[in-house]
């Protein structure tokens, strides 16, 4: 039963990156295409002592650049959260409770409180700037530990320093994000769950471990759900024969570490006076009405988000029922958009479009932003394109038989494109979905790395056959 599973699963999310895939075309800008080919030859060729650290450090300097280089403005709900930590500096702990924004979104206060203690010791966005760069390099190398444990050496150091340079994540620095901490805690406790270098850990602290790391993440960003809901699933479709009870006591610990920090937090906030409602959301529905809009087909809308939060409860959960059953013939269109949307579309723009219409000078040359904006955008939708393909071309030779690391990272890339087709879908949203998809990329460049190893073999004995045919004649 367990493999019938597996292999629907495995066809499943194949046909969904294969959709999302099909869907754009674009230009390959050469210069892309170079730093690209670039980047593989020094994995693949040069040996790095101490690989790790040199990535970590080379990623870090690289987004301390880009901060500096680009001074995106603070907006969004990035801008409230930044502000209200303003608030708090200044004395005002009440702003938090007589806010009707942070009231239906409670979960914003975690990440409003890291910014609160950073600016503590130094005051304005630039210390939380370099905390979010440290984070990113973290994720940077994350991805090399992860990927080494079920491919080669060289294919984790391709894709490592591949998402190193993607024009996305690294420009997302310059945003006053949550995403670069919390993915940070997830894949933290993903390399947990499947490094060899944890296994000599007691079982019990292993998911102890694992579910504070989940915890911790969540109150930052409330994505756990998606990772927690794909280890259950994982582990109770690849648990040995006797081993289920056990599987159900490390899940249970996991989930109880999750909870009870989680919960604890919230309350803190709550009863300490900082917030009414503490972490909750007191607006579930609010997301999976964005998300079944077919007006702006999954993305924010201001009008819908005005009109909603005038509804009751009845009116909303019908609203949602017209969108979803009373549309059900929509909705393939809707789904399709969306994993297109989510995989493919490129989202520079969060850190570039304060540069629109402007001149830069670049070594002394007045050029067009707009000329600028579109090449960075090019090269980023250049490298989702060729890493989606490589997931697809991973799925596609692992279809019979795939190793759990592989398997776990399949069922969290299935897990999260099934929930954003379910609620608010844009393109920022697949940053730590993206992580993983990079991952996954690295068996395929493994296999074309061995491939091309063995032809090369192949064709050194061939040549040293005909050499001693020819020489004994």
């Amino acid at each position: 039963m367990n493999k019938k599973i597996r292999k629907i699963l495995i066809y499943l999310l194949f046909i969904l990156l294969g959709l999302a895939f099909y869907s754009h075309f674009f230009k390959f800008p050469i210069i892309s295409l170079v730093t690209l080919g670039g980047i593989i030859f020094i994995a693949y060729k040069i040996k790095i002592p101490k690989f790790a650290l040199v990535l970590f450090i080379a990623a870090f300097i690289i987004r301390l650049a880009v901060i500096f280089v680009f001074q995106t403005p603070i907006q969004s709900d990035y801008a409230v959260m930044y502000n209200m930590a303003n608030e708090l500096l200044e004395g005002n702990w009440n702003i938090i409770s007589e806010s009707q924004y942070m009231n239906r979104w409670g979960y914003q206060i975690g990440y409003t409180m890291v910014m609160y203690i950073l600016m503590l010791i130094v005051k304005g966005p630039l210390l939380i700037k370099i905390v979010n760069c440290l984070f990113s390099a973290g994720i940077v190398l994350f991805i090399y530990l992860i990927a080494k444990e079920f491919t080669s050496e060289k294919a984790a150091k391709i894709v490592s320093c591949c998402y190193m340079i993607l024009p996305f994540p690294l420009l997302f620095n310059t945003v006053l994000s949550n995403q670069h901490i919390s993915s940070f805690m997830f894949l933290l406790a993903i390399w947990i769950l499947i490094s060899k270098n944890t296994n000599k850990i007691n079982e019990k602290l292993k998911f102890t471990l694992i579910g504070v790391s989940l915890a911790i993440g969540n109150i930052i960003r409330p994505e756990a759900i998606v990772i927690i809901t794909s280890v259950i699933i994982f582990t109770l479709l690849t648990y040995k024969k006797g081993t289920l009870k056990k599987c159900f006591i490390n899940l249970g610990i996991m989930l109880i570490m999750y909870l009870g920090i989680t919960t604890m937090v919230s309350l803190a906030f709550q009863y300490g006076g900082i917030s009414t409602n503490g972490l909750k959301n007191t607006e579930p529905l609010y997301k999976f009405a964005v998300g079944f809009n077919q007006e702006r087909m999954g993305d924010y809308n201001k009008t819908l988000g005005k009109e909603f939060f005038n509804l009751t409860e009845s009116e909303k959960q019908k609203l949602i029922y017209d969108y979803t059953v009373g549309s059900i013939h929509k909705l393939p269109r809707l789904f399709i958009y969306k994993l297109q949307r989510f995989w493919v579309t490129s989202d520079v723009g969060w850190s570039l479009s304060y540069l629109e219409d402007k001149t830069i000078n670049i070594l002394g040359r007045e050029i067009s932003a707009n000329v600028l904006i579109k090449l960075i955008d090019d090269i980023n939708q250049l490298f989702i394109y060729i890493f989606i393909l490589l997931s697809i071309l991973a799925i596609w030779l692992n279809r019979k038989r795939m190793s759990e690391q592989q398997f776990l990272l399949l069922i969290i890339l299935l897990v999260y494109t099934g929930v954003y087709l379910l609620i608010e879908c844009t393109p920022r949203y697949v940053y730590t979905a993206q992580i993983f998809m990079f991952i996954m990329s690295a068996y395929a460049i493994n296999y074309v790395i061995r491939n091309i190893k063995n032809k090369a073999k192949n064709k050194y004995a061939l040549k040293l056959i005909k050499e001693k045919v020819t020489s004994k004649n």
